[in-house]
């Protein structure tokens, strides 16, 4: 990380092209309140860009954000799921708070804040085009329905096949035209990509060459793989490509500076197994944000940051007060501070939560799990080990194939394919099989969590001291978990149910 620090840091010096001086960002902040701009990648995990040293993976746009602003290094969404994640964001809160807003094509109480609507009744005009608060049962009453503003998506594109054809950008500058001269914006940008599926030969028909491509340590190194992760850096290479031009939007209308620019994902790559698991792949996300002369650039935080956090912050910066029922915390100080590295002692731990996405288990039945993940660790609670993480090998739900809570994809069908391969089968089992109750990772000798240390005695009382914490963090923000309760087995699933193989 010193080598991108130090790049990120250099980087800063091209504050000329902004013509600022280099202590503007020392002054105090401005009471004007910030607009908002909220980008959203739909399945990134956080490694995956060039500002955090991936080799292959260029979107420029996103490290001008981090070399012109902030570059969060230990970011993590609130559950590995698409509807969950963006709750938790939306409202500020743990998932486990949100009843059936926790669960995927579930419905988000509308007893519940969220942001968006705060700004708005205070004079804020929201809107948002590509994947909102999604997917989501938007149509029962008492639960919000469009929780994230004014629709834009109207004005379509030609597109290469695997990206959706909603032109984010220019449903931006419709959504600014219909503002109100001088009125503050928020304005949720939520690209589908790098969601699956793509097309099979997205990444080579770039031109990019899938050799240099790194593997994770949890998937095999096969020709397959290669080609799939290329396709999935190229989907994020083409969300970049959007946000770069609402920058210039944002640009052209004198808009830049004034504009709280955060760019991030809602939760990690869908690969097994990434996505759907709180594991560092399926949680940890990249995050940059920038504001113009407000922030001191080029900074890189380590500190431990929620996307629950972000609620709170926009509230903040906009000087209005945080519902009490937020468990996320402004990241203010973070932000106006001058410093890089770890700046609030307490921002050393982070807690994600996971309980049902697709209908891939009989009866509805989900996968309950919590963590906490710390600097040196990662300690995971499996609630229910006798099920199977990724969904039954013998049920066909709602995706229409077995092992339901992992993607489709080519690399999906080799692990399955290749299963009894000597070569592949730790794979297979890593992604697909049944897991013990308890896991502990070693973060520093194991990045990739591949060697569970939990029944290690040596390993026993860093084990027991971080499920103290967890149990205390949960009785404290009230998960129904810690009274050994089980509403979401309860829920409706509200998605459609595929035929198999469709």
């Amino acid at each position: 990380m010193m080598k991108r620090r130090e790049f990120i840091q250099s980087m800063a010096l091209g504050l000329i092209s902004l013509n600022l001086p280099a202590g503007a960002s020392n002054r105090s902040p401005r009471q004007r309140r910030p607009n908002i701009l909220l980008c959203i990648a739909d399945d990134q995990s956080w490694q995956h860009a060039s500002a955090y040293g991936d080799p292959v993976v260029r979107p420029p746009h996103f490290d001008r954000i981090a070399r012109e602003g902030i570059l969060f290094t230990h970011a993590f969404c609130a559950a590995p799921s698409c509807a969950p994640s963006r709750a938790a964001l939306l409202t500020g809160q743990e998932m486990w708070r949100l009843e059936q807003g926790s669960l995927l094509n579930g419905a988000l109480p509308q007893k519940f804040n969220v942001f968006t609507d705060l700004l708005e009744k205070s004079g804020y005009f929201v809107g948002y085009t590509g994947k909102g608060y999604s997917p989501a049962n938007l149509e029962l009453e008492g639960y919000w329905q469009k929780p994230t503003g004014r629709e834009y998506h109207a004005i379509r594109h030609q597109v290469p096949s695997g990206v959706s054809s909603i032109d984010y950008a220019a449903n931006f500058e419709a959504f600014l035209k219909d503002r109100a001269p001088d009125q503050p914006f928020c304005f949720w940008y939520g690209a589908l990509e790098p969601h699956r599926k793509y097309a099979s030969d997205f990444g080579l028909s770039s031109g990019n060459d899938p050799k240099p491509v790194p593997v994770p340590m949890f998937l095999p190194d096969s020709p397959i793989v290669r080609q799939d992760l290329l396709a999935y850096y190229h989907e994020i290479e083409w969300h970049d490509q959007q946000l770069g031009r609402m920058l210039q939007i944002l640009q052209t209308h004198n808009l830049l500076n004034q504009t709280l620019i955060v760019v991030t994902s809602d939760n990690g790559m869908p690969f097994p197994p990434a996505k759907t698991t709180l594991y560092d792949y399926g949680v940890r996300v990249p995050l940059a944000i920038r504001w113009g002369e407000h922030l001191n650039p080029g900074r890189i935080v380590d500190d431990f940051i929620s996307l629950t956090d972000l609620a709170p912050t926009f509230l903040d910066l906009a000087g209005l007060p945080i519902p009490g029922d937020m468990t996320g915390k402004s990241l203010k100080n973070i932000l106006f501070s001058q410093k890089s590295g770890r700046i609030e002692p307490q921002r050393d731990r982070i807690f994600t939560a996971f309980e049902r996405h697709t209908l891939c288990r009989p009866n509805g039945l989900g996968y309950p799990r919590r963590a906490i993940r710390t600097y040196d660790w990662l300690y995971i609670r499996n609630d229910e080990p006798d099920r199977w993480p990724a969904g039954d090998p013998d049920f066909i739900g709602s995706t229409g194939h077995p092992y339901g809570d992992v993607d489709g994809s080519p690399t999906r069908d080799f692990l399955i394919q290749h299963q009894n391969d000597p070569e592949v089968a730790i794979f297979f089992a890593r992604a697909f099989g049944k897991l013990p109750a308890q896991e502990l990772y070693d973060i520093h000798h194991d990045p990739y969590q591949l060697n569970n240390l939990a029944d290690q005695p040596e390993s026993k009382p860093i084990l027991q001291g971080l499920q103290r914490q967890l149990e205390d963090y949960q009785h404290k923000t009230q998960d129904p978990r810690f009274q050994h309760e089980s509403p979401w087995d309860g829920y409706p699933y509200y998605g459609k149910r595929r035929k198999k193989n469709e």
